[in-house]
């Protein structure tokens, strides 16, 4: 673990303060001669260096602190040689270091594995970072920053939770440990974080090829062309809202051309990481010979290209880089309610960039420019789902009881095969197990703790199930074409209305079966029942009003 300790000199401007590796480094900073440096404090973890930092420097104000300064060097521990100059070659390693931050911040032990891997040996590297956070060309931040009443943030996804724990690197019993991050890795208040804001606009750059090989939707042409119209009049925010199915993702292409072209740089960002590598391939198949970097979990970090997916979490490694980013399924788990993630998102923007956020299901505030596509391709309403309001037994009664028949006789239709939803995986193995029972229709059951679960979709995808049985896992990337959508349970409290409108959203995706039933089966009318209705309704009537639905009327 590294340690710092506080140096103070006097400059022409009068006195300053600074951090410093080790003593030794002080030599590599520049300082002009015959301006003695002095050593404040012995070796500090980074968190407790910036907090001593900003004392000293309340301390060492005015004529006060002059004469504080004065003794301070009579007392100086140990006594330091007097300053020679750049001394060290260090400040070509600065230059790679900045090569390897810039639009990142990581940890120091990654960007030592980094470096350590090129040839470059420890001492000149903590030298060279010395130098180049003195010079103001590297940036660097504490694992914790501390207010003035004892609160504590993480510096690396601004969170609040963390709890003390002991610690091997600093040896304190103490030290804090960040609880929301850790999914990145240990971070700890002893941690050191380095950072470079990203280049900026490169001036015109090449403009990339876009090839398309299929033709947008009227509603897709004209959010395309809005999307453009947003980013030429710089409004800084723009929400994307689009049916689900309504392919909300080409639409951004157009404008990830012409940031490109102006000299930006793009993230593409993703909540889920299985979708990232779906995004990746099909940008590749849109811009053909364009470097695209993919960052999820298990990939290169240091992976180069000027447009970059990623998934929410690996966002939280970029700094101040990026003059457009997109992010789609903002409705979507882990990204939504994550004040974590929104605040990785926020930092890895530009100063002056430009976000765009699309969603099926838009919830808070909505920025001035809204842009909606209300309509699938195949030009047939969203299907509306029907609300039965029916007691419905708790799982205990399940098997005594089974379900009402308001749930159990749609599910005999032999017109339709169904995708039943249910609330938590204990749920739906009951659920399974009483239709299993009860139904002469093949059943199969999907849920994320069970072991080949993949072949149970599979098994529905052919045909070979009627009813698969699962939980909110299949709520969104999947297309089931001739399938209705029943959700039992539905006003329980994990289905949000976001959740509802894309499990309704898995009816009606292709043109060969562009309709099908939804039914969401509940004891009682909940907010987010209703919200889900009124959102798909909305739509729909916006299609209406704006000519996009050809084949059928709203009902």
């Amino acid at each position: 673990m590294q340690k710092f300790q506080i140096f103070a000199y006097k400059s022409a401007q009068g006195l300053s303060l600074g951090l410093v590796r080790h003593p030794q480094h002080l030599n590599a900073l520049g300082l002009e001669v015959g301006r003695e440096p002095v050593l404040l404090t012995p070796p500090l973890s980074s968190s407790q260096a910036y907090q001593q930092l900003e004392l000293w420097r309340r301390r060492l104000r005015g004529a006060r602190g002059l004469l504080r300064w004065h003794l301070l060097r009579r007392q100086a521990f140990p006594p330091l040689p007097p300053a020679t100059g750049q001394g060290q070659p260090v400040f070509e390693l600065v230059d790679r270091i900045r090569a390897v931050l810039t639009g990142r911040i990581i940890s120091e032990q990654r960007l030592l594995g980094q470096l350590r891997a090129e040839g470059f040996w420890p001492g000149q590297i903590s030298a060279a970072l010395d130098a180049g956070v003195f010079q103001g060309r590297i940036g660097q931040f504490p694992g914790f920053t501390f207010g003035p009443w004892g609160e504590y943030t993480c510096s690396r996804c601004g969170s609040q939770r963390a709890k003390a724990a002991p610690c091997a690197r600093c040896g304190s019993m103490e030290c804090l440990l960040c609880l929301e991050c850790s999914s990145l890795g240990e971070h700890r208040s002893c941690s050191t974080l380095l950072a470079v804001p990203g280049p900026g606009v490169q001036g015109q750059a090449q403009v990339p090829a876009l090839v398309l090989d299929y033709q947008l939707t009227k509603a897709q042409g004209q959010a395309a062309r809005e999307l453009v119209e947003f980013w030429e009049r710089r409004e800084g925010r723009a929400l994307v809202w689009a049916a689900c199915g309504a392919g909300k993702t080409e639409v951004a292409f157009a404008l990830i051309q012409r940031a490109l072209a102006e000299g930006e740089e793009v993230l593409f960002a993703i909540p889920r990481q299985d979708i990232v590598r779906e995004i990746v391939q099909r940008l590749r198949r849109a811009f053909p010979g364009l470097e695209i970097a993919a960052h999820y979990g298990g990939q290169p970090w240091l992976a180069p290209g000027r447009l970059v997916v990623a998934t929410t979490h690996q966002v939280l490694h970029f700094f101040q880089r990026f003059g457009l980013a997109i992010l789609d399924e903002a409705d979507a788990f882990p990204y939504q309610g994550s004040a974590m993630l929104r605040y990785g998102l926020e930092r890895a923007l530009a100063p002056r960039g430009q976000l765009v956020e699309m969603t099926a299901t838009p919830r808070g505030p909505r920025p001035r420019r809204v842009i909606t596509i209300p309509a699938r391709h195949h030009g047939f309403p969203l299907p509306e789902p029907e609300i039965i309001v029916d007691k419905l037994p708790t799982p205990e009664e399940l098997f005594s009881a089974g379900l009402p028949w308001s749930a159990v006789g749609p599910l005999q239709d032999p017109l339709w095969r169904w995708l039943v939803f249910a609330p938590t995986i204990a749920a739906c193995e009951v659920i399974y197990k009483v239709l299993a029972q009860r139904q002469s229709r093949p059943v199969g059951l999907c849920h994320s703790r069970l072991e080949g679960r993949l072949g149970a979709v599979e098994e529905f995808r052919q045909g070979r199930l009627d009813l698969l049985v699962t939980t909110t896992v299949l709520e969104r990337g999947v297309n089931f074409p001739g399938i209705g959508v029943m959700v039992l349970y539905a006003d329980h409290p994990l289905f949000s209305a976001s959740t509802l409108v894309q499990m309704a959203g898995r009816v009606g995706r292709t043109a060969q079966a562009p309709t099908g039933p939804v039914i969401f089966v509940a004891s009682k009318l909940s907010p987010a029942l209703r919200e889900a209705r009124e959102l798909i309704g909305e739509l729909n009537r916006q299609a209406r009003e704006r000519g996009l639905l050809k084949n059928a009327e709203v009902s």
